[in-house]
């Protein structure tokens, strides 16, 4: 026998709050909401007014995250702690469903959980992670790496184009703004991490599917590739001995596609590959490009394809750069490895969505989350909801609260599940 989803969770409460974390954007630019913004500290005030007025005790631990806690009762046997969170910035022109409805899905366990008189063995936080989406110092995810032990103090020195240290900016929201000296001290006590997101892709909205269970989170690796020429006048030069570094640069980005291509038709996870950022030097309309510089990101959730990828990009790059007389750079500036949901709460998850009736695949996450963080120290594990058109990271970014309140409604019941 299923239970309805409306029977754990309020789509017209959710509604309410994304409606309300809307409002909280840069005027001439929404959904914008930039960590450390004012933006984001009216967001973070109303969060935690929300958290209090739900009973939650508010805190902000060491790494700026905002953490509201439903104790267990005094006369339980504390079993420990589980978390569900996500987060509340967003990137530039960005969405109004991209964490928020993870956040106000665990409120509505909350909600659910008092509206039952339900006490739970064990601690129950909901956690705005502070700064996922990926900033001007050039890191993600600060208060979940805080939180596993893995912010360095080179990130937290960093200093943007304003002055601002990021250390400083931490500080600022009530975090300790110093590198961590290993996970929070109480992880072993954590049963379990726990988070809703929108898919950001199109797979559960075409096949009609409910819930998404996530298999892994991929490892991100990112690479500078600098390829240098011989700027040179573009009237002046002759075609044949010119050494464009753009064009170079063109080969490389076609080349990173097609290989890329090929790896994902054999792979059936998940592996894409992106040249998403150029500057070329010296950028002008009547001078033959010297120097490029790229960025490639690249996303395995098989670290084997990764490497095979590289090698032949490196094997196929230096053919170029031979060919039109170029010389070509590539060295990793980041990696991460891939990070594994954990298959007992998957199981659960699993469990969750028979029992209310809802359809269910499993697949990788593609996009970085903070639950990649929190997997290296707890058992961790996602579910998404369906995003309209599969468009994410931009104002037309679109999910239902009846989306939400399905997720939030399988979260609920895997809450119920770990109680017992």
């Amino acid at each position: 026998m299923t239970e309805h989803f409306l029977t754990y969770s309020d789509p017209d409460r959710i509604a309410d709050g994304v409606k309300a974390l809307a409002e909280l954007t840069e005027p001439d630019r929404p959904f914008t909401r930039l960590v450390f913004s004012p933006e984001f500290q009216q967001a973070r005030q109303w969060l935690q007014e929300r958290f209090e007025e739900a009973g939650l005790e508010c805190q902000i631990d060491a790494g700026g995250n905002l953490i509201g806690t439903r104790k267990a009762p005094a006369t339980s046997a504390n079993a420990g702690k589980i978390i569900i969170g996500s987060h509340i910035d967003t990137v530039p022109a960005g969405g109004r469903f991209d964490g928020i409805a993870g956040v106000l899905a665990g409120l509505e366990a909350v909600h659910f959980l008092n509206q039952r008189q339900i006490d739970l063995p064990f601690d129950l936080e909901i956690v705005d992670f502070l700064g996922e989406e990926l900033n001007v110092w050039g890191a993600s995810c600060l208060g979940s790496r805080q939180m596993a032990g893995l912010l360095t103090e080179d990130v937290l020195d960093r200093v943007d184009q304003d002055g601002r240290r990021l250390a400083d900016e931490i500080e600022k929201v009530g975090g300790a703004g110093t590198p961590a000296s290993g996970p929070r001290p109480d992880a072993q006590s954590i049963l379990a991490c726990l988070e809703l997101h929108i898919e950001q892709s199109d797979r559960l909205e075409t096949d009609q599917i409910d819930i998404g269970i996530v298999t892994d989170i991929p490892g991100i690796s990112r690479y500078a590739i600098t390829v240098r020429g011989s700027a040179g006048h573009s009237g002046t030069t002759r075609m044949e001995g010119r050494r464009d570094a753009l064009v170079t640069a063109s080969d490389i980005i076609m080349t990173a596609r097609d290989i890329a291509r090929d790896i994902a038709s054999q792979d059936n996870r998940h592996f894409v590959a992106t040249i998403g950022r150029i500057e070329v030097y010296p950028n002008g309309a009547a001078t033959v490009p010297g120097e490029v510089k790229m960025i490639l990101d690249l996303r395995a959730s098989n670290e084997h394809s990764r490497d095979i990828f590289m090698g032949r990009l490196h094997a196929t790059s230096a053919d170029i750069g031979q060919r039109e007389s170029c010389d070509i750079e590539i060295e990793r500036i980041s990696a991460a490895s891939v990070a594994y949901m954990d298959d007992p709460l998957r199981e659960r998850l699993t469990r969750a969505a028979d029992h209310l009736g809802l359809g269910h695949i499993n697949l990788s996450s593609g996009a970085g989350h903070d639950m990649a963080h929190m997997s290296r120290i707890a058992p961790a594990a996602m579910i998404f909801i369906p995003c309209k058109g599969g468009l994410s990271h931009c104002p037309e970014e679109f999910t239902t609260p009846d989306a939400i309140a399905r997720g939030s409604a399988v979260l609920i019941r895997t809450l119920l599940d770990l109680a017992c």
